[in-house]
C-alpha cells in the first residue's frame, strides 16, 4: 500500500461529489477545500470528513449522504 504524499504548504483539494437518498443520486456537485501552511501532511481519514461534511453543508444533508466521486490535490 502506497503513502499518502506530504501536502504542500498553501495547497488545496477539489472534490467531485454525489449526495444520496434512498439509494438515489438526489443532488451533485463539485468543492474546493484549502489548506493552510500547517494542515501539510493532514490525515486522509481526517481531509475525507472535512470535504463531505463540507460538501453535506452545502446540500443540509448529514455526511453520510456524501459520496466523494473524485478528490484531487490541487
Amino acid at each position: 500500500m502506497s503513502v499518502p504524499e506530504r501536502a504542500a504548504a498553501g495547497s488545496g483539494y477539489f472534490a467531485d461529489y454525489e449526495v444520496y437518498a434512498m439509494g438515489e443520486a438526489v443532488a451533485w456537485g463539485q468543492i474546493t477545500l484549502g489548506c493552510a501552511a500547517n494542515d501539510a501532511g493532514r490525515d486522509p481519514a481526517a481531509l475525507i470528513r472535512r470535504l463531505r461534511q463540507a460538501a453535506a453543508d452545502q446540500h443540509g444533508v448529514d455526511p453520510g449522504e456524501v459520496r466523494l466521486r473524485q478528490v484531487c490535490r490541487l
